[in-house]
Formats: structure tokens, C-alpha cells, sequence
């Protein structure tokens, strides 16, 4: 072969060459961030993962949402649950929740299940016939919304004896205050009072409310014999028919406090007639 022509193939291959090493090369450049970025990223997620779990990766990333509910105790996402769920709330919980327990109870809703909450608690289960825990298991839930719903706080068993007693010592002490107010029709303040009206406001300041009208607080209560009945429990006048037209405050000995018609104050007086019934909270 010629020297020209061997000259001319081999400054086309070293051609060639120098283009597959070009091209080679720009190739490389092109694909090395790809490759270079996994191990970077694979560094990121294992440095987090040892600052974070102690050695551990972390595979799930929390969204925004889950990271704030997580910065809340155990005890402060079940004073969070909702009502209908009926958590178990203990000693230590706290929350909205919480608030709607105090409120049934009766006590200033700080949201804090404190000490004070438990006592309570205790005694309101022990009155309705339930175990004593301090917690709200799910009996406790059903009483209780029972009880918030109808305004009573405790129950026939237990606790019944002082705190009843007490209620109706109250309940005719400010019976007494209120005599020679004027009848009033449809009155419910010291300025005058229909019978219902003068019920509700006493037993309101004897620290109960009552339904507004004698037929509704009839329904609002338990009923009793003339015999079990004491001083301080609700008298309810029936007519032939058993409706209820009239209503006072039973104060023994076959006496009531009421006020009953126009022209005539807030007194004492007998009870006239055998058609009656009595009903206590």
C-alpha cells in the first residue's frame, strides 16, 4: 500500500478516536450530577436519621399536621378527643374535653383533670350507682351527658344523703326570704311571681335550675310518695284530668310555700287538697 494512503487511514482512526474519547467524555459530564446526587441525597436521609433516631434512618416524612399533633402528650390528645367518642379521661389530662367534664360537674372549667375534678367525679359516680374511679369510663360518659342534658348533677345512691339534705335546707331558707312578694303573672324575679316562677327562682339560688312552667318541672323530677316526701321538695297540684296546674315548695306538716294567685303574696300555707304529688331532684 501506498505511504499516502496509510498516512490518510490512520489520521481517520485517530480521528475517530479523538471523537469517541470527546464524546465519551461529554457524555460523562452529561450523566455525573445524576450519579453524584444519590449518594448525596442517601447522606442527607442517614445524617437526619442519625441526629434524629440514634442511628436509625427515618423512612416516613411527617406532614405538617402530623408533626403538630404529635407535639401534644397522651394526655393532652385525649383531653383533645371528641365528645361522642367518649375518651377515658384520668387524673392529669387536659383539654377542651376535659372542660365539658368540669361543667357537667359543676365546677369552674379550667380544662385541667386535677385532684379536685376526681373528687367530684368520685362522687357523682358513687351517686348514680356507678364504680367509684375518677375516670370517665364509658357508664360515666352516658350518666353524665344524661345529667348535663336534664341539669342534675347526682343520682339517688351514695352521695344523695348530705348533699340533698344540704340543697333542701337551702331550698326553704330562700322559700322564707321571698315571702309577701307579689303574685305576678308570668313574673319570675323578686319584682313578682307566678307559682312556677317563684319555684324556679328558688331552687335557682338554692343552686338548681328548673324548667320554666309547673308542667315541665313536674316532668324535670322524681316522684315520690306524700309519705317519702321532705321539706324542700316540689309540690304539683293535679286536676281531674292529671294535668298539673299548680305548683310550691313542700315545707312539712302538710304545709307549703308558693305564691298563687293575684292579690295574694308569696306565704305559707296548707295544702288543700288530697290531689297531689311530690317530686325531688
Amino acid at each position: 500500500m501506498p505511504v499516502t494512503a496509510r498516512r490518510t487511514a490512520l489520521t481517520h482512526a485517530v480521528s475517530q478516536t479523538n471523537e469517541t474519547r470527546s464524546t465519551g467524555r461529554s457524555l460523562a459530564k452529561h450523566r455525573k450530577p445524576t450519579k453524584a446526587g444519590a449518594p448525596r441525597a442517601a447522606a442527607a436521609v442517614l445524617s437526619v436519621g442519625l441526629a434524629v433516631g440514634g442511628g436509625a434512618a427515618l423512612s416516613v416524612v411527617s406532614s405538617p399536621a402530623t408533626a403538630s399533633a404529635t407535639t401534644l402528650t397522651a394526655a393532652q390528645q385525649r383531653g383533645h378527643m371528641s365528645i361522642p367518642s367518649r375518651p377515658l379521661l384520668r387524673l392529669g389530662d387536659s383539654g377542651p374535653t376535659v372542660k365539658y367534664v368540669q361543667r357537667a360537674l359543676h365546677l369552674g372549667p379550667d380544662g385541667y383533670f386535677g385532684t379536685s375534678t376526681v373528687r367530684v367525679l368520685k362522687k357523682f359516680q358513687t351517686s348514680w350507682g356507678l364504680k367509684a374511679t375518677g375516670s370517665t369510663n364509658k357508664a360515666t360518659w352516658g350518666r353524665l351527658t344524661w345529667a348535663a342534658k336534664h341539669h342534675v348533677l347526682y343520682g339517688k345512691y351514695g352521695a344523695k344523703s348530705s348533699s340533698t339534705g344540704t340543697f333542701r335546707a337551702k331550698v326553704l331558707r330562700e322559700a322564707a326570704k321571698l315571702k309577701g312578694t307579689p303574685y305576678r303573672y308570668g313574673g319570675t324575679t323578686p319584682r313578682g311571681f307566678d307559682c312556677s316562677g317563684y319555684t324556679g327562682y328558688v331552687y335557682k339560688y338554692a343552686g338548681h335550675k328548673l324548667p320554666r312552667t309547673a308542667r315541665q318541672q313536674y316532668a324535670a323530677t322524681k316522684h315520690t310518695s306524700r309519705k317519702a316526701a321532705k321539706p324542700g321538695d316540689l309540690v304539683f297540684f293535679k286536676s281531674g284530668g292529671g294535668g298539673v296546674y299548680h305548683v310550691g315548695i313542700y315545707a312539712g306538716g302538710n304545709m307549703l310555700w308558693h305564691s298563687s294567685h293575684p292579690g295574694a303574696p308569696v306565704k305559707k300555707a296548707k295544702i288543700w287538697t288530697s290531689s297531689v304529688a311530690f317530686g325531688h331532684i
